[in-house]
């Protein structure tokens, strides 16, 4: 099969995705600033719990958009599922800046704001899979690790722009109207990117996967009948990822501005500095995995984060503020290093024609369960224990899980390989192992 030049398609995966995760993760950090508008309460702590919940939602319903997004994709190809979702990304986004607040519409404002949060969960289920898993598709062997881990990078360069608007509309000589901008920017977005999809070809949906795909009624049933291994272990792969992420590019941030007291423009500074380092690392380590696999690779991701993830996380109380960004840098190296090389692992441990539904329902699964309630859980823990390194723990289960999904879905990969049980990717030596 010909390959598409990878630049080209590396670029097109990422631009869509960044610009999808900025509409995405912009909800959370402006919840300091926005939550009391939607959720009042005399109690700050109870007001951003509730508003962590609406952002929690948005994952728990992201395995409903990955089961149509994942059909569309495996039926009819990944570009025209990822065109469709981007373009309905934008419209969510847009009426989240016209919404008006609590004290103006009373109750409806937040059901509005949960109901245009769902809307943007559903759009999300099958973006960020269905990107990673378009791009390792077409790119050439040696560099699907590599491609991979930039997909996982352009997650954070979305969530960096989110970071920097962000921080633009919190400070004290911004209008208290500001945080509208930034959302209402998210139009834009979405015709920016659904420009640049259509414009992109499939090159392996219609080489190879097109005459398969073709003879699955529903993608999604057919991957749960013949691939459940797959589906536990991709679970608990994105479960660690999704925890691990969201606690060191999210709740680190409403950490230090609802119990640490700094100021929001100055925690999100930290934070961009931390997403920065996220979306170095993450193409590396994808690059690492195309030498020596995506096993090894977040296997001792995995490990590392289990014996890391505590003496890092009690930096952040700290009165140092180049202590702060020290732990956060370590928080999302240990993100990165798992995550560079996921793309293309999980990619692999499905066939071709039911691969997008697969694996974007599995792993949105495993964020809607564990890592999309992260930051809410985590919050709640600092503030029941008074300890801002309770959450720790959590994340300790969830390496642990992750590591041993890591070397079984490893072992269930080769040996489908050695029985011929299907054709798995033709894309890297180390695709798997």
């Amino acid at each position: 099969m010909k390959k598409i030049k990878s630049n080209k398609i590396i670029t097109a995966g990422m631009l869509g995705n960044s610009l999808e995760y900025y509409d995405f993760t912009l909800f959370v950090f402006l919840a300091p600033v926005i939550g009391p508008l939607f959720f009042p309460s005399e109690d700050k702590i109870a007001s951003l719990l509730a508003f962590l919940g609406t952002f929690a939602v948005g994952y728990i319903v992201r395995p409903l958009g990955a089961i149509a997004f994942g059909h569309i994709g495996d039926k009819y190809g990944r570009k025209q599922a990822l065109t469709i979702s981007i373009l309905l990304m934008g419209i969510p986004t847009f009426l989240m800046g016209l919404l008006p607040s609590y004290e103006t519409l009373g109750v409806l404002a937040p059901i509005a704001l949960i109901i245009l949060r769902v809307l943007q969960g559903l759009c999300t289920g099958g973006e960020y899979n269905g990107a990673g898993i378009f791009v390792v598709e077409n790119v050439e062997p040696h560099r699907a690790g590599f491609a991979g881990g930039m997909i996982s990078a352009s997650s954070a360069i979305g969530a960096l722009l989110g970071s920097i608007a962000a921080s633009i509309c919190t400070l004290t000589n911004m209008p208290s109207w500001a945080w509208r901008v930034a959302f209402l920017f998210g139009i834009v977005i979405g015709f920016v990117g659904y420009y640049i999809r259509r414009h992109i070809t499939d090159k392996y949906l219609s080489e190879i996967l097109n005459k398969k795909s073709q003879h699955v009624k529903f993608p999604i049933l057919d991957v749960m009948k013949k691939n459940p291994s797959a589906i536990f272990c991709t679970i608990g792969i994105s479960a660690f990822a999704g925890i691990v992420y969201n606690i060191s590019m999210k709740y680190v941030s409403v950490y230090l501005t609802t119990f640490q007291k700094w100021p929001p423009s100055e925690a999100l500074f930290v934070m961009s500095f931390g997403i920065f380092g996220y979306i170095t690392l993450a193409p590396l380590t994808g690059w690492i995995s195309d030498k020596v696999g995506g096993k090894v690779v977040m296997a001792t991701g995995a490990i590392a984060t289990l014996l890391g993830i505590y003496p890092f996380l009690s930096l952040l109380s700290s009165e140092s503020t180049i202590a702060v960004i020290a732990a956060q840098l370590v928080l999302v190296a240990l993100a990165a290093w798992f995550q560079g090389p996921m793309n293309l692992f999980m990619a692999n441990l499905f066939p071709a024609e039911r691969r997008y539904s697969g694996v974007a329902f599995s792993y949105s699964m495993g964020l809607a369960i564990f890592g999309g309630t992260a930051p809410v859980v985590s919050t709640f823990l600092t503030n029941w224990t008074r300890n801002p390194v309770t959450p720790a723990y959590y994340v300790m289960f969830s390496a642990i899980l992750a590591f041993v999904c890591v070397v079984q879905a490893s072992r269930n990969t080769q040996r489908n390989k050695e029985k011929g049980s299907y054709t798995s990717l033709p894309v890297g030596a180390h695709s798997s192992a």
